[in-house]
């Protein structure tokens, strides 16, 4: 259960400002108008070994970077700790929980970090600044260059912790990335670091598909002269047919178990959405509509898709049962509706709306159609959102700054921000689900 503070509200007046500038950071305001967040601390971590001492500042700064992402916490700046404070002891019973507490934190993040046969070992704690009682310990082992997983899986446990919905950080996102004439599919961590490139086809990849359970990529190219729709497996790094069919191939969306996809096929003339075996096989045809269909997303529960139809008069987000029957409208906020996709909650749909004058933007509803949001105000090019396993966040590609970007937007704070560590011109964001 989500911790509500009364004292909250003062503290954000009294501090905010300072910390703000302290951060470069921009003031989060909330739908209500009253800043709910957290107060944490969480310095640099302890490092038995001096040669650490980056690695573990580097850690702490990650599970910073998570909590402060969240939208559900605030990050103590470093001008605000206790005074004479310079660094955190190896030797957790040393910590002064009472100079802490007196800095207005509710909550501390300590850690130490070491190495032992090519091994590093993070022991992290939470403490209750309140009750000075432990909320959490883990002690984590990886790989040195595996040091930043460590700590998303501790921050996804702060987050659990505080407010009973895991964090997202160790999830994944794939994105396609290069210049004109030339893309290519990667994945990176959900912050944009690690960016590792996934195919190497030397042609046009784009709009790619993270399957449920992170293993398989499903993506369009014309590596074989024509767009088809492939699969990737991420252990093998193979890809394999999807759908080769004569016409247009594209919009692949996976069933929640995985063993099916959703796509767009255009073999009998019309765009229509089929089903298919995530091997490609056993083909079914959904939709039969002398409008186009297109676009497809399934519930989390795989009993729904939602998808586009233009058989209103103009681009809408429809709804149908998984067998092609019951088909009814979501969509009514005027302009053209796109790139619908479910919330991993089953709650909302995210979507594109495209207004005159107005441009491109992302759009939120409730599943059943109710209460249309505006998430983005850039006035320019918003597409292909992709929520955050948590159901709190939404990645989308946006042009507003010239150039094609992977940005996020946070339902709860509003907040848009461009995804850190990614320098590349990217587009068609599809956030994965978190590593376990």
């Amino acid at each position: 259960m989500k911790r509500i503070y009364t004292s909250i509200l003062i503290l954000a007046i009294l501090f905010t400002c300072s910390w703000a500038s302290a951060q470069g950071a921009v003031r989060i305001e909330s739908q209500m108008g009253a800043d709910t967040r957290i107060p944490i601390a969480i310095p640099a971590f302890a490092a038995l070994d001096p040669a650490l001492s980056s690695v573990a500042a580097e850690l702490a700064q990650v599970i910073a970077d998570d909590l402060d992402f969240s939208g559900l916490f605030i990050v103590l700046p470093s001008t605000k700790y206790p005074p004479g404070f310079i660094r955190l002891d190896p030797d957790v019973n040393k910590l002064d929980r009472d100079a802490w507490r007196a800095t207005k934190a509710e909550h501390l993040v300590y850690g130490n970090v070491r190495e032992e046969n090519n091994v590093l070992i993070g022991q992290f704690r939470l403490f209750d600044l309140f009750s000075k009682e432990q909320l959490i310990g883990q002690e984590l082992r990886v790989k040195r260059e595996h040091a930043r997983l460590a700590a998303h899986r501790f921050s996804e446990e702060v987050i659990r912790q505080l407010d009973g919905t895991q964090g997202i950080g160790t999830s994944e996102i794939c994105f396609s990335a290069g210049k004109t004439g030339s893309k290519e599919i990667y994945v990176a961590d959900y912050d944009g670091a690690n960016a590792r490139q996934a195919t190497h086809h030397n042609s046009v990849s784009i709009k790619p598909k993270m399957s449920p359970d992170g293993t398989k990529i499903a993506y369009l190219s014309w590596k074989d002269r024509y767009s088809f729709l492939y699969i990737f497996d991420r252990a093998t790094g193979k890809s394999v047919p999807l759908s080769k069919e004569v016409g247009l191939n594209s919009a692949p969306a996976w069933a929640p178990d995985g063993s099916k996809l959703a796509l767009t096929l255009s073999k009998d003339g019309n765009t229509e959405i089929y089903l298919r075996d995530s091997d490609g096989k056993n083909p079914v045809r959904l939709t039969r509509n002398k409008d186009g269909d297109t676009q497809p997303t399934f519930s989390p529960d795989g009993q729904k898709i939602a998808f586009i139809s233009d058989r209103g008069g103009n681009p809408q987000v429809y709804v149908m049962d998984i067998n092609g029957g019951n088909v009814k409208r979501l969509s009514y906020q005027g302009g053209n509706s796109y790139d619908p996709v479910w919330s991993p909650d089953g709650k909302k749909i995210a979507y594109v709306v495209e207004k005159r004058g107005d441009g491109m933007e992302i759009y939120v509803m409730d599943a059943n159609g109710g209460n249309p949001q505006r998430l983005t105000n850039s006035h320019g090019a918003n597409e292909s959102p992709s929520w955050s396993p948590d159901s709190r966040h939404v990645a989308f590609m946006s042009s507003r700054n010239g150039a094609p970007e992977l940005w996020t937007v946070t339902l709860e704070t509003g907040q848009e921000r461009r995804i850190r560590h990614l320098t590349m011109r990217c587009e068609g964001p599809s956030w994965g689900p978190r590593r376990r």
